[in-house]
């Protein structure tokens, strides 16, 4: 049976650029807009229905679905091939290294330009002062950054926290490909037991300071063995999906904010959302049933393709805005409880985002395949007198 059968499909590429857009939202909205008054004054219906998803631990889960789903599809195929024999190690990492790279690369540079034109012209307005900042903006980081160390062994580079999430995910398709090599034959036994302590090493090394490396790689490992289900253990698509949705509303209402919750009591929120939307997976996996009509539109692929570079880009974008509008707007605009304006310029900055990550997109990832045929060709040099294929 396919991995992602087109129900699965479709909900997956919905999946990828409403969790996107979620985060987004709530940088946009702890950026912009000051709602402390959410219940000592009375706003509209709307308000709090903003107030209520556009939440830090929703966005939180929302990157905790973006590792399950990257160890199912990711990590699922690396598993399929293991166990098939296939000699699939060169070709998996130059298609891994490629999808990263084609986008992490110029994310840092337009990291680097956008706090760059911030410090240099709206520096009055303190944001790049702001102490979750502090000694972020050494060049020194940028080489961190492309190496996928922030947050793991150095801080991000400049205002780009999203990136944190990218050093996991980078290592997680290097060191796991090289822990399954044991379990093929298609390889030496010198390649398959160095390449699995030479994987052991790194995935150790990783581990060592405290990050979200460790919890992460088991949330990444159990979408990974996901792939090897052989049934589901609901039948009804529906029952898995309002299970899912119960589990995400009551982790939003009972945590709130990641950031003040004791480490192992999110980390195991975290594993409860991972466990609740595999079963959503695997149930829709198996699903006979056509479909629901709201993953039919292509819409969602079309989104979904430039997700990954909005996700990348949008926290500098936003923090230039921010700069500006307070250089603009005047001291403290931002700290006064939300008006009118703080909405506009809120909803503005995000929809220049999405702007700028669709035609960021089509100078990156939408090149992918071009870097990844690239790299084969640098990798296999073709020899003198000898054509290529």
């Amino acid at each position: 049976m396919k991995l992602t059968p087109p129900l699965l499909s479709h909900m997956l590429d919905a999946c990828r650029w409403v969790g996107a857009l979620l985060v987004l939202a709530v940088h946009g909205n702890n950026i912009f807009l000051n709602l402390s008054d959410i219940m000592s004054a009375p706003h509209a219906a709307p308000v709090y229905g903003w107030w209520f998803f556009v939440n830090v631990e929703l966005g939180h889960q929302a990157v905790v679905g973006f590792f399950v789903m990257s160890g199912y599809l990711v990590g699922g195929a690396a598993l399929r091939y293991t166990l098939q024999g296939e000699d699939y190690l060169r070709e998996y990492m130059v298609h891994r290294v490629a999808r990263i790279y084609v986008v992490l690369a110029p994310a840092v540079a337009f990291t680097f330009l956008a706090d760059t034109l911030g410090r240099m012209f709206f520096s009055a307005s303190g944001v790049y002062d702001w102490p979750g900042f502090q000694d972020h903006f050494a060049l020194w980081r940028i080489g961190a950054n492309l190496l996928n160390l922030q947050t793991i062994y150095t801080d991000f580079y400049g205002t780009n926290g999203p990136l944190w999430s990218l050093a996991c995910e980078f290592w997680y398709y290097v060191t796991f490909p090289l822990l399954l090599l044991p379990l093929t034959r298609s390889y030496t036994p010198l390649l398959r037991y160095g390449g699995f302590a030479l994987g052991v090493a790194i995935f150790a090394t990783l581990s060592w300071p405290p990050s979200y490396f460790r919890i992460g790689a088991l949330i990444w490992a159990i979408g990974m063995v996901a792939t090897q289900a052989t049934r589901p253990l609901m039948k009804s698509r529906w029952a898995a999906l309002l299970l899912y949705t119960a589990v995400v509303i009551a982790l939003r209402l009972i945590l709130r904010d990641p950031t003040r919750v004791d480490p192992w009591i999110q980390n195991g929120a975290d594993l409860v959302n991972t466990l609740a939307f595999v079963n959503l997976i695997v149930t829709l996996r198996f699903a006979t049933q056509e479909g629901w009509a709201l993953f039919q539109p292509t819409l969602h692929q079309k989104l979904a393709d430039f997700s990954f570079s909005l996700y990348c880009i949008h926290v500098p974008l936003l923090m230039l805005l921010r700069a500006a509008a307070t250089i603009w707007f005047g001291a403290g605009w931002v700290e006064q409880t939300a008006t009118p304006q703080n909405w506009l310029a809120a909803f503005a900055a995000m929809a220049i985002c999405i702007v700028t990550g669709y035609g960021f997109s089509r100078l990156t990832e939408a090149h992918t395949s071009a870097a990844r045929r690239a790299l084969r060709r640098w990798l296999t040099p073709t020899q003198p007198g000898v054509s290529a294929p």
